[in-house]
Protein backbone atom coordinates (compact mmCIF):
# COMPACT_ATOMS: atom_id res chain seq x y z
CA UNK A 1 0.00 0.00 0.00
CA UNK A 2 1.35 3.47 -0.80
CA UNK A 3 0.24 4.85 2.58
CA UNK A 4 2.71 2.72 4.46
CA UNK A 5 5.45 3.46 1.99
CA UNK A 6 4.97 7.17 2.51
CA UNK A 7 4.96 6.81 6.26
CA UNK A 8 8.46 5.43 6.27
CA UNK A 9 9.83 7.46 3.38
CA UNK A 10 12.69 9.82 4.04
CA UNK A 11 12.60 12.53 1.40
CA UNK A 12 10.64 15.38 -0.36
CA UNK A 13 10.82 18.48 -2.65
CA UNK A 14 9.15 21.78 -3.37
CA UNK A 15 6.87 23.37 -5.88
CA UNK A 16 6.40 25.45 -8.95
CA UNK A 17 3.93 27.68 -10.68
CA UNK A 18 0.44 26.30 -11.18
CA UNK A 19 -2.40 28.63 -12.11
CA UNK A 20 -4.70 27.21 -9.45
CA UNK A 21 -7.17 28.82 -7.04
CA UNK A 22 -5.34 30.52 -4.21
CA UNK A 23 -5.69 28.70 -0.85
CA UNK A 24 -6.26 30.67 2.33
CA UNK A 25 -3.00 32.34 3.37
CA UNK A 26 -1.78 35.43 5.14
CA UNK A 27 0.58 37.06 2.64
CA UNK A 28 3.40 39.35 3.70
CA UNK A 29 5.91 40.27 1.03
CA UNK A 30 9.30 41.21 2.39
CA UNK A 31 10.78 42.94 -0.65
CA UNK A 32 12.85 45.99 0.08
CA UNK A 33 11.31 49.41 -0.63
CA UNK A 34 14.05 50.31 -3.13
CA UNK A 35 13.86 50.02 -6.93
CA UNK A 36 11.54 47.21 -8.07
CA UNK A 37 14.17 46.04 -10.58
CA UNK A 38 16.74 43.43 -9.62
CA UNK A 39 16.48 40.43 -7.28
CA UNK A 40 14.13 40.72 -4.30
CA UNK A 41 12.86 38.14 -1.79
CA UNK A 42 9.17 37.58 -1.05
CA UNK A 43 7.59 35.44 1.65
CA UNK A 44 3.97 34.34 2.15
CA UNK A 45 2.35 32.24 4.87
CA UNK A 46 0.38 29.11 4.05
CA UNK A 47 -1.94 26.78 5.96
CA UNK A 48 -3.69 23.75 4.47
CA UNK A 49 -5.19 20.63 6.00
CA UNK A 50 -7.93 18.03 6.11
CA UNK A 51 -9.82 15.78 8.53
CA UNK A 52 -10.26 12.01 8.29
CA UNK A 53 -12.63 10.04 10.52
CA UNK A 54 -11.31 6.59 11.39
CA UNK A 55 -14.09 4.07 11.97
CA UNK A 56 -11.75 1.43 13.48
CA UNK A 57 -10.40 3.94 16.01
CA UNK A 58 -13.67 5.89 16.34
CA UNK A 59 -11.64 9.09 16.22
CA UNK A 60 -11.12 12.01 13.86
CA UNK A 61 -7.58 12.65 12.64
CA UNK A 62 -7.02 16.32 11.79
CA UNK A 63 -3.83 16.90 9.77
CA UNK A 64 -2.50 20.37 8.89
CA UNK A 65 0.63 21.80 7.28
CA UNK A 66 1.66 25.43 7.77
CA UNK A 67 4.66 27.70 7.45
CA UNK A 68 6.01 30.13 4.86
CA UNK A 69 7.02 29.83 1.23
CA UNK A 70 9.85 32.15 0.24
CA UNK A 71 11.14 32.85 -3.27
CA UNK A 72 13.25 35.40 -5.15
CA UNK A 73 11.86 37.61 -7.92
CA UNK A 74 14.25 38.93 -10.54
CA UNK A 75 12.88 41.82 -12.63
CA UNK A 76 15.03 43.38 -15.35
CA UNK A 77 14.67 45.50 -18.46
CA UNK A 78 14.24 43.50 -21.63
CA UNK A 79 13.88 45.22 -25.01
CA UNK A 80 11.21 47.91 -24.34
CA UNK A 81 9.65 46.27 -21.32
CA UNK A 82 10.41 44.38 -18.12
CA UNK A 83 10.99 40.64 -17.86
CA UNK A 84 10.10 38.94 -14.56
CA UNK A 85 11.53 35.64 -13.34
CA UNK A 86 10.91 33.77 -10.10
CA UNK A 87 13.66 31.69 -8.50
CA UNK A 88 14.28 29.00 -5.89
CA UNK A 89 11.16 28.63 -3.70
CA UNK A 90 12.06 27.59 -0.15
CA UNK A 91 9.95 26.15 2.65
CA UNK A 92 10.40 28.15 5.85
CA UNK A 93 9.53 26.33 9.08
CA UNK A 94 7.23 23.76 7.48
CA UNK A 95 5.13 22.75 10.47
CA UNK A 96 2.94 19.64 10.65
CA UNK A 97 0.27 19.01 13.27
CA UNK A 98 -2.04 16.11 14.09
CA UNK A 99 -5.02 16.54 16.40
CA UNK A 100 -7.21 13.59 17.37
CA UNK A 101 -10.80 14.27 18.40
CA UNK A 102 -14.21 12.63 18.74
CA UNK A 103 -15.36 14.08 15.41
CA UNK A 104 -14.13 16.28 12.57
CA UNK A 105 -16.35 19.29 13.26
CA UNK A 106 -16.24 20.42 16.86
CA UNK A 107 -16.11 17.56 19.32
CA UNK A 108 -13.55 17.15 22.05
CA UNK A 109 -9.98 15.91 22.23
CA UNK A 110 -9.60 12.13 22.08
CA UNK A 111 -6.33 10.51 23.16
CA UNK A 112 -4.58 7.80 21.17
CA UNK A 113 -1.95 5.34 22.40
CA UNK A 114 0.72 6.64 20.02
CA UNK A 115 1.04 8.39 16.68
CA UNK A 116 3.39 8.91 13.77
CA UNK A 117 3.14 11.91 11.43
CA UNK A 118 4.93 12.73 8.20
CA UNK A 119 5.19 15.41 5.53
CA UNK A 120 6.68 14.85 2.09
CA UNK A 121 7.30 17.50 -0.59
CA UNK A 122 8.23 17.26 -4.26
CA UNK A 123 8.33 19.17 -7.55
CA UNK A 124 4.82 20.36 -8.46
CA UNK A 125 5.08 18.97 -12.01
CA UNK A 126 6.89 15.78 -10.95
CA UNK A 127 10.29 16.48 -12.49
CA UNK A 128 12.84 14.35 -10.66
CA UNK A 129 15.75 16.33 -12.13
CA UNK A 130 15.08 19.43 -10.00
CA UNK A 131 17.66 19.87 -7.26
CA UNK A 132 16.61 19.78 -3.60
CA UNK A 133 18.63 21.94 -1.22
CA UNK A 134 18.52 21.23 2.50
CA UNK A 135 19.41 24.04 4.87
CA UNK A 136 21.91 23.75 7.67
CA UNK A 137 20.56 21.69 10.55
CA UNK A 138 17.66 20.34 8.50
CA UNK A 139 16.07 17.16 9.82
CA UNK A 140 14.56 16.36 6.44
CA UNK A 141 15.96 13.67 4.19
CA UNK A 142 16.04 13.39 0.40
CA UNK A 143 15.32 10.20 -1.54
CA UNK A 144 13.53 8.67 -4.49
CA UNK A 145 10.15 7.74 -3.01
CA UNK A 146 6.51 7.12 -3.84
CA UNK A 147 4.05 10.02 -3.79
CA UNK A 148 0.27 10.27 -3.93
CA UNK A 149 0.29 12.48 -7.02
CA UNK A 150 3.38 11.65 -9.04
CA UNK A 151 4.43 8.07 -8.39
CA UNK A 152 8.13 7.64 -7.63
CA UNK A 153 10.06 10.88 -7.80
CA UNK A 154 12.69 12.80 -5.86
CA UNK A 155 11.21 13.90 -2.54
CA UNK A 156 12.20 15.50 0.76
CA UNK A 157 10.40 14.31 3.88
CA UNK A 158 10.42 13.98 7.62
CA UNK A 159 8.66 11.45 9.86
CA UNK A 160 8.25 11.76 13.64
CA UNK A 161 6.81 9.33 16.22
CA UNK A 162 5.05 10.23 19.50
CA UNK A 163 3.62 8.56 22.60
CA UNK A 164 0.10 8.84 23.99
CA UNK A 165 -1.80 12.10 23.53
CA UNK A 166 -4.29 13.99 21.39
CA UNK A 167 -2.13 16.77 19.92
CA UNK A 168 1.15 16.26 18.07
CA UNK A 169 3.38 18.93 16.49
CA UNK A 170 6.39 18.52 14.22
CA UNK A 171 8.39 21.76 14.24
CA UNK A 172 11.06 22.48 11.63
CA UNK A 173 12.86 25.68 12.56
CA UNK A 174 14.68 27.67 9.90
CA UNK A 175 14.64 27.14 6.14
CA UNK A 176 15.24 23.42 5.75
CA UNK A 177 14.02 22.67 2.22
CA UNK A 178 14.61 24.55 -1.01
CA UNK A 179 13.91 23.82 -4.65
CA UNK A 180 16.41 24.95 -7.26
CA UNK A 181 14.74 26.24 -10.42
CA UNK A 182 17.91 26.44 -12.50
CA UNK A 183 19.56 29.40 -14.20
CA UNK A 184 16.76 31.84 -14.93
CA UNK A 185 13.86 30.57 -12.84
CA UNK A 186 10.28 30.65 -14.14
CA UNK A 187 8.39 33.35 -15.99
CA UNK A 188 4.93 33.71 -14.45
CA UNK A 189 2.38 36.28 -15.62
CA UNK A 190 0.47 38.66 -13.37
CA UNK A 191 -2.11 36.77 -11.32
CA UNK A 192 0.04 33.64 -11.41
CA UNK A 193 1.06 31.62 -8.39
CA UNK A 194 3.98 29.67 -7.04
CA UNK A 195 2.92 26.33 -5.59
CA UNK A 196 4.24 23.60 -3.34
CA UNK A 197 3.02 20.04 -3.80
CA UNK A 198 3.28 17.60 -0.92
CA UNK A 199 1.75 14.68 0.93
CA UNK A 200 0.80 14.92 4.61
CA UNK A 201 -0.30 11.99 6.71
CA UNK A 202 -0.49 10.21 10.03
CA UNK A 203 -0.73 6.80 11.66
CA UNK A 204 -2.56 6.54 14.99
CA UNK A 205 -2.91 3.63 17.42
CA UNK A 206 -5.56 2.90 20.05
CA UNK A 207 -4.62 -0.23 21.95
CA UNK A 208 -3.84 -2.92 19.37
CA UNK A 209 -5.64 -1.13 16.52
CA UNK A 210 -4.15 1.36 14.09
CA UNK A 211 -5.27 3.39 11.10
CA UNK A 212 -3.41 5.42 8.48
CA UNK A 213 -4.32 8.43 6.37
CA UNK A 214 -2.32 10.39 3.79
CA UNK A 215 -3.54 12.97 1.29
CA UNK A 216 -1.84 15.18 -1.32
CA UNK A 217 -1.92 18.92 -0.70
CA UNK A 218 -1.07 21.82 -3.01
CA UNK A 219 -0.11 25.10 -1.38
CA UNK A 220 -0.06 28.19 -3.62
CA UNK A 221 1.08 31.75 -2.91
CA UNK A 222 1.02 34.83 -5.20
CA UNK A 223 3.81 35.45 -7.67
CA UNK A 224 4.36 39.07 -6.65
CA UNK A 225 4.49 41.89 -9.21
CA UNK A 226 4.46 44.57 -6.51
CA UNK A 227 6.10 47.81 -7.66
CA UNK A 228 6.26 46.80 -11.31
CA UNK A 229 4.19 48.60 -13.95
Amino acid sequence: MIRRGLAVAAGMVVAGAVLAPLPAHAGTDVAAAASPLGKKPFSYSYSEGYCFYSKPLKKAMKVRVSGKLRYVRNAYKFNRGIRVRFHDPTLIEPKLTLTTATKCSGGRAARVSKARIFQLWYDWNCKSSVSIVLGRGSQFGVSLSGTRSCGRTKVASRTTGYGAGSGFVQENTGAPVGWSWGGDGKGIKKGGKICVRGDAGAIAWTGNRSDTVVKPLKVCVPASYKGLS
